[in-house]
């Protein structure tokens, strides 16, 4: 059932994306462009906090990299063709076909800006609004299913109240 959920969800974006132009090129336009904005993003507060020598750099460093770890480690574990490539899509952005869970982009991006969110609550909040752009845009494009966005989302997460407790 929830495969069912995941598929129809999957496919009412992924249409109505495909039947407007605009829509799509602004879709592609954030999936392209989202990951050198948060790594741009990531890299300046960093060094900030490098030049402060504030002590929050650690977790700073630490919990992105623990989210970025596992999300690469997962597919070991459980390989999920993408959706373009399972339904025989046509691919709005050029993507391998390798795996889809959990979104590595969304995982990132939601990770980042909650890392930035510590920093600065006023650009963290904006990165929040362009994280759940982001991971639309995914399956907007035809790479994730739902549920891709979600384990990346639910990783992102719990990963960084762990961290923020235990760091």
């Amino acid at each position: 059932m929830i495969k069912k959920i995941d598929r129809k969800i999957f496919f009412i974006l992924y249409n109505f994306t495909v039947g407007h132009e605009l829509l799509s090129k602004l879709a592609i336009f954030m999936t392209k462009s989202s990951s050198k904005f948060f790594s741009l993003i990531y890299f300046a507060v960093g060094s900030y906090l490098i030049y402060n020598s504030d002590p929050r750099f650690r977790s700073f460093i630490l919990i992105p990299a623990a989210v970025y770890l596992t999300v690469k480690l997962i597919p070991v574990l459980y390989n999920r063709q993408r959706p373009f490539a399972e339904y025989s899509l046509k691919n709005l952005v050029k993507q391998r076909e390798d795996h889809s869970f959990p979104s590595t982009h969304t995982a990132s991006s939601l990770i980042i800006s909650l890392a930035v969110l510590n920093i600065n609550p006023g650009l963290g909040v904006l990165m929040l609004g362009l994280a759940v752009i982001t991971a639309l845009s995914r399956i907007m494009v035809g790479v994730h299913y739902p549920s891709d966005i979600l384990g990346a989302w639910l990783l992102a997460l719990s990963t960084h109240f762990l961290g923020l407790i235990f760091l």
